[in-house]
């Protein structure tokens, strides 16, 4: 198996066709939770792309071998801003700028942005991808990943294939992609075998963040949202009888539930009737779309499907960021 290498760290409603139920794989997807909660914002943000906008201690970006990307701080206080990277590939372009090149190599290559006069620091976990075109057969590296659709769905930019991958192997998955979220929570049900391969849309990142803050808002106490399931390949999708074009294989779709109390793995009982059923996910699916209906830097445009509980699983709620507004229900 081929080691990535690993940098030390530095200290309307539109009703659509509806697809197969998602269902998990043999690994679980429960994740341990923190008590408390903290959004884990800063003082200033990064401005990654021109609608993506970073407030938070740490994230993830995902560029192709030799990608280069533009930095900026947004929102910035008083004070200088500096950039802690091992590899010497930033350089300054103006105040509070600089130029990201990512390396040749693929693998995790963790950097700081850092205010010097109050010591705040984000930290940006950078994958760069293993490109697609190294697949053979469907495979990449022994991992079965399948092809995408041969024209993208509605001839949406969206819906092109993916130009890489992020190559995760067991230590990766406990990478931070989000403060409240982790590499391994979004991989394909498929195998438990590593090294796995996944793609993740920085946008869905964003917009679970602002959900899980919005959820404790309400006196939800959550420490992060359980993901049933995150990215899935092609062949996993197809083998689950789900459609071609669900937005899962662009890792831009997440299925989630809130899981705080027993018995772990099923939502838990929001409404206060005892039970864990469709109310549950309709309740957490109003939050979610007040997260959505925000106005803001950041457009979350995109899916929220309700799912009631089936004797295998819980109730779940689908949220997406596919470019159109798309909502259906299934109790």
């Amino acid at each position: 198996m081929r080691l990535l290498r690993l940098v030390p760290l530095l200290a309307v409603f539109l009703v659509l066709p509806v697809f197969a139920v998602h269902l998990p794989g043999s690994s679980s997807s429960h994740v341990a939770i923190a008590s408390g909660y903290s959004p884990q914002t800063l003082s200033f943000s990064l401005r990654l792309r021109e609608d993506l906008i970073v407030p938070h201690r740490v994230f993830a970006v995902f560029l192709m071998p030799g990608e280069r990307l533009d930095l900026e701080v947004s929102r910035a206080r008083d004070g200088e801003y500096r950039v802690h990277d091992q590899a010497a590939r930033i350089s300054g372009t103006g105040r509070h700028r600089w130029l990201l090149h990512a390396p040749e190599e693929p693998g995790l290559y963790p950097l700081h942005v850092e205010r010097s006069d109050t010591g705040e620091r984000m930290q940006l976990n950078l994958f760069v991808l293993t490109p697609r075109e190294q697949k053979q057969a469907g495979e990449l590296n022994g991992y079965r990943v399948g092809n995408y659709p041969s024209e993208p769905f509605r001839g949406l930019s969206e819906y092109e294939p993916p130009p890489g991958f992020v190559e995760m192997d067991e230590d990766m998955a406990a990478v931070h992609v989000a403060p409240h979220f982790k590499l391994g929570q979004f991989a394909s049900k498929q195998s438990d075998d590593y090294p796995k391969f996944l793609i993740l849309d920085e946008r869905l990142l964003l917009l679970l963040e602002e959900i899980l803050e919005a959820v404790n808002a309400e006196g939800i106490e959550a420490g992060t949202l359980q993901v049933l399931s995150g990215f899935r390949t092609p062949w996993y999708n197809a083998a689950i009888g789900n459609g071609e074009n669900s937005r899962h294989q662009w890792g831009a779709a997440a299925d989630i539930y809130i899981d705080e109390r027993a018995p772990a793995g099923r939502m838990d009982d929001l409404t206060g009737d005892g039970r864990s059923d469709f109310r549950d996910a309709e309740r957490l699916a109003e939050i979610v779309e007040r997260v959505k209906n925000r106005s803001g830097p950041m457009s979350y445009i995109g899916g929220i499907g309700l799912y009631g509980p089936r004797p295998h699983r819980g109730p779940f709620v689908h949220v997406d960021v596919r470019g159109y507004e798309a909502r259906w229900a299934f109790k």
